[in-house]
């Protein structure tokens, strides 16, 4: 983590991903980090960087469409960071997931 990320993020940081599939979020108390990766799994892929002091950060995550959110988080399809670096594989990711989000939201 480094000293910006101990406030909420501007407009312009939310700016750098902007398709509407994509929720970005702040979490003071580190709680959905703290979930996330108590509820990793094989075969969710495993991130290659961001945990300090035990806690996930600057991480992007996809899920598949339609799957179910229960007591434990679904598998990701993409559980990896930093965002910045993520960006074209995210790019790359959301076309084949973009039909099946949009036909679920109808």
């Amino acid at each position: 983590m480094i000293f910006t990320d101990w406030s909420k993020p501007g407009n312009r940081v939310l700016a750098r991903l902007s398709d509407p599939r994509i929720e970005q979020i702040w979490d003071r108390q580190h709680l959905v980090a703290k979930q996330l990766a108590k509820d990793a799994r094989a075969p969710q892929p495993e991130p290659e960087c961001c945990t300090r002091n035990g806690i996930l950060w600057d991480l992007a995550v996809l899920y598949p469409p339609a799957v179910l959110w229960t007591d434990m988080l679904p598998q990701a399809v993409l559980f990896n960071g930093p965002v910045v670096d993520r960006r074209l594989q995210i790019q790359t990711m959301l076309p084949s997931l973009g039909p099946q989000l949009e036909k679920n939201a109808r």
